[in-house]
């Protein structure tokens, strides 16, 4: 019988080609639908290649956490030590940069189970608060962030290739102690 559980995993080499694939095709679905193509293929060509992940999965700066379900890639999680945009007024180094998950597996608990995993990985290496960027006209992504504790704490311009969108960098701020990291009661998948 396959397990449908959501397995965390830490990504290795092995990863790198799965993980462009599923990075490619989802990067699309939180931009604006007025993007124009050329620009996501620029910049999917640069920052979504398998070559990009094997030298970030070489980096100690990146972590990358990746779910599975009967062992097919459902979602990833990459987390960087970055500091946040300089518009921002808190001192975080802790980016969680990239959030995907496959739209064939939204609904089914993944998202929840990996940011579960991502906040205790934070807290496990006494981070505090952890950023993000959101693009502001995705709402399905900004009200699952919100669920999880996220709170909007401003606005910056994120571009893609030539196309300069308005993202809301959003902040969340742990628990002192890790073990109060859990899935909040009336989260719902969304993402």
């Amino acid at each position: 019988m396959l397990d449908l559980q959501p397995q965390i995993l830490h990504a290795t080499l092995d990863d790198a080609q799965a993980l462009s694939a599923l990075s490619a095709a989802v990067f699309p679905l939180g931009c604006p639908a007025n993007t124009p193509p050329q620009d996501l293929a620029d910049y999917i060509s640069r920052e979504h290649t398998p070559q990009r992940y094997q030298a970030m999965l070489r980096d100690d700066r990146f972590t990358i956490l990746i779910a599975k379900v009967a062992g097919t890639l459902a979602g990833l999680a990459l987390l960087a030590q970055a500091a946040a945009p300089k518009e921002m007024q808190f001192a975080c180094t802790l980016e969680l940069r990239r959030f995907y998950i496959d739209p064939a597996y939204h609904g089914r608990g993944v998202a929840n189970v990996l940011m579960n995993k991502v906040l205790i990985v934070a807290a496990s290496r006494g981070e505090r608060s952890l950023w993000l960027s959101a693009f502001s006209e995705n709402g399905r992504a900004i009200a699952f962030y919100t669920r999880w504790g996220f709170r909007i704490a401003g606005e910056h311009d994120f571009v893609v290739g030539n196309d300069r969108q308005r993202d809301y960098v959003m902040l969340y701020e742990s628990p002192v102690n890790s073990d109060q990291i859990t899935n909040p009661a009336n989260a719902k998948e969304g993402s």
